[in-house]
Order: structure tokens, then C-alpha cells, then sequence
């Protein structure tokens, strides 16, 4: 089982000059709790949560603020390619519910690819065992 057969391919994504309100409308709107952040060349410069931006709202109110200001980063990424074993791996390590997925040649984002991903995977796991 690789990270692409259970990552969300071309997901939504934010530019990092976008203010934070910007991403919270995305985020309720599409039902997300990750946003990845590009960088003016498509690359992912960074990973905004639901908690950041709730984070934010509190600190900077009304107050535009670009989710460059905001976002995690450097970003933990996983190629395609990858053992969905090292997916979770990685996720438990850093303590994070997301890995951004790139291409094999550095930054460009091909897709991300959550704990309810994750999950997806263990149940047609257990499918296939018959439990």
C-alpha cells in the first residue's frame, strides 16, 4: 500500500500572500482542517490547521494577515511512492494529522494525505482480512 493510493490527488490549496480569513472561508466551505500553502512557484512552503487560524483570529481579529505570517513550516512532505507504513510514521513522529504529498523532484504538491486517510486505509485492511 503506497501513500498515492490514499492520498486526496490535486487537493485545495492556499497562496501564502492570501490573508488568514481567506483560508478559514476555504476551510468551511470545502470542510478541510489542513491548507496546504504555495509559494509563488507552486512549491508547498508551508501547512496552515483549523487550531492556526482559530489561533489567529484571536491574536490579530480583524486585522489582515498573511497565512505566509502564520503557517507551519518548514513542512513535513512524502513522496507517492512512499509506504503508507512510513506515512503514519512520520505523522506520529512530528505529531501531526498530514502529510503534504510531492513529487519525487522536490516541492510540487500532487496531493496530501490525512489521519481520515489513514484510516480509510486500515478499514480496507481489515476488509481484505475479513475482520
Amino acid at each position: 500500500m503506497q501513500v498515492r493510493d490514499y492520498m486526496t490527488a490535486a487537493p485545495i490549496t492556499i497562496d501564502a500572500g492570501a490573508d488568514y480569513q481567506d483560508a478559514f472561508s476555504i476551510m468551511e466551505e470545502k470542510g478541510l482542517h489542513h491548507l496546504p500553502v504555495l509559494d509563488a512557484g507552486g512549491n508547498c512552503a508551508g501547512l496552515v490547521a483549523r487550531r492556526d487560524l482559530q489561533l489567529a483570529a484571536r491574536c490579530f481579529q480583524e486585522a489582515p494577515v498573511e497565512i505566509g505570517e502564520i503557517m507551519h513550516q518548514p513542512v513535513t512532505t512524502i513522496s507517492p511512492d512512499a509506504d503508507l507504513g512510513a506515512a503514519v510514521e512520520r505523522m506520529m513522529a512530528d505529531h501531526i494529522g498530514c502529510l503534504p504529498v510531492s513529487d519525487n523532484g522536490g516541492g510540487h504538491l500532487v496531493g496530501i494525505i490525512t489521519e481520515t486517510d489513514l484510516l480509510r486505509a486500515l478499514r480496507d485492511l481489515l476488509v481484505e482480512r475479513g475482520g
